[in-house]
């Protein structure tokens, strides 16, 4: 299929090429289509337009997908915000984003939105001056800002499309090198054409195609995913939070022949199986998170979910490289990139190098970060290593940082740390991982309460940020080198581990 240059454009196509299919919530693709155009509308009689940001907090649920393409359609940028944030990671980004406005869901029953942006000091949340309550509960006023409601936006007139390649369409966050992740900026044209490269390469036009989209669309490896879907006009079914049994009867009733996950959620969906298997899937897409490749590739054979794995980024976007599903390396995270304009190269230390259509513009507010991130001919220095496969490809070996990869994601340990060392009595603070949890290392100073400090940890931080447990040290190992002492955190891994 041609590749789209806006999410209009991509949408707009899908309608009209399978207008009576059924894409999402029970709508069908044309009225999808005519669903974010009136959705368009009310957000231009909200004020929002072109170069306007709006901050998305929802679950996976089809308004997260109808108020993205809306945004687009008006040529406004999508904040995306990970429903398991909590006040001090939110704040973080409305702060540097400055939206002006934030969608959340009231009726979503993990989170409690209002009380989470409640907890938002105020100066972080300036920007705001409108909150979009995409649910069916009424409201006039919250954090003293008016309203806007999901019906309202609906019922208004359907707005021209202002779409264009260039313009800002959404930020992932991911881990950096400071306290706060970074947004990771990408424009309409590479969204889209992704999307689209993406369904020709894992078959989402076929007859029947259903994708099952329980990893979170606030993060690139759920949301291109879907977009992929909605691409090839396939069925999207959203799951607000995974559980196994409910994926488990999803699949079953709604005959999924496509999903995406790490090692953790597939296993948990094969002991949800109790062995018996599926109707053959087209794709699953597999990030070995954890390391459990091994356990996956053996349960999910005996399931038929087709498991190959995946690269990709939130600068380069999640599906940028697949492996052949009947290869050798289907294991293995890495593979062709989905793009035919895609390419890969390895510096001379092994770091994997990109280059494609769906590389990101720039890290949002941090032009040297944006700048260490490309080598002078215009590569993207993933950070991560890899090795060339034989017959073309690549495969991820690790990453080359010390970033912990928590719950599915990309977490710098400083954004704990410096959590961490704002409590009172805690004068310092490392965290390391084990086993897919975070452990942190602290030096107490007066007052140091253990209880107190994890107890602000549940309040402010997301679940998978919290530390399993905190280890208290009279100091940190270190060690002497060319630029002054070095903490050795292979050292604190080894005892996290003891």
């Amino acid at each position: 299929m041609p590749r789209p240059a806006t999410l209009s454009r991509l949408l707009e196509a899908t309608a009209h090429r399978c207008p009576d299919a059924l894409a999402l919530g029970g709508l069908t693709w044309a009225e999808v289509a005519a669903a974010v155009r009136h959705l368009a509308g009310g957000l231009a009689e909200a004020g929002i337009g072109p170069g306007d940001r709006v901050a998305i907090f929802l679950p996976n649920r089809p308004d997260f997908l109808l108020l993205l393409l809306a945004l687009a359609r008006r040529g406004a940028t999508a904040i995306l915000l990970n429903t398991r944030f909590r006040s001090a990671e939110i704040g973080n980004l409305l702060e540097r984003a400055a939206p002006k406005a934030i969608a959340i869901a009231r009726d979503f029953p993990a989170v409690n939105a209002e009380a989470v942006l409640e907890a938002v000091p105020p100066a972080q949340r300036a920007s705001l001056r409108l909150v979009l309550v995409m649910d069916g509960r009424g409201m006039d006023r919250i954090l003293d800002l008016p309203v806007k409601r999901r019906a309202t936006l609906l019922s208004a007139p359907e707005a021209p499309d202002l779409a264009t390649p260039e313009a800002e369409c959404l930020t992932y966050t991911t881990s950096g090198t400071t306290a706060g992740p970074k947004l990771v900026l990408h424009r309409q044209a590479s969204i889209a054409g992704h999307a689209a490269d993406v369904a020709a390469r894992i078959g989402t036009a076929q007859p029947g195609a259903a994708l099952l989209a329980a990893v979170p669309l606030c993060g690139t490896f759920g949301l291109s995913a879907a977009l992929a879907a909605m691409a090839g006009g396939a069925v999207i079914a959203c799951m607000e939070r995974f559980d196994a049994a409910e994926a488990d009867a999803a699949i079953r009733a709604q005959w999924i022949t496509h999903m995406v996950g790490g090692d953790e959620l597939l296993l948990k969906l094969a002991e949800a199986a109790k062995g018996r298997p599926y109707a053959p899937f087209a794709f699953t897409g597999f990030a070995n998170f954890h390391g459990q490749a091994e356990r996956v590739m053996e349960a999910s054979a005996a399931l038929n979910l087709a498991v190959r794995g995946v690269y990709g980024s939130s600068e380069a976007q999640a599906l940028f490289a697949l492996q052949d599903p009947a290869g050798l390396h289907a294991a293995l995270g890495g593979g062709l990139p989905a793009s035919a304009e895609g390419a890969f190269t390895l510096a001379e230390d092994g770091e994997l190098l990109l280059r494609g259509p769906s590389l990101f513009d720039r890290y949002l507010g941090d032009e040297a970060a944006t700048a260490r991130a490309r080598t002078p001919d215009g590569w993207f220095r993933t950070g991560d290593l890899a090795t060339a496969q034989e017959g073309g490809g690549f495969a991820f070996v690790t990453r080359r940082g010390d970033a912990l990869r928590l719950g599915g994601f990309l977490v710098s340990p400083e954004e704990i740390e410096a959590f961490l060392q704002s409590q009172p009595g805690v004068a310092a603070a490392q965290v390391v991982e084990h086993e897919g949890k975070p452990v942190a290392f602290v030096i107490p100073d007066d007052g140091y309460d253990e209880a107190a400090v994890m107890a602000a940890c549940r309040a402010s931080l997301a679940r998978f940020k919290q530390p399993d447990r905190i280890v208290a040290l009279d100091a940190f190992p270190v060690t002497d080198g060319p630029n002054g002492p070095k903490i050795q955190r292979a050292e604190l891994r080894r005892m996290a581990a003891g």
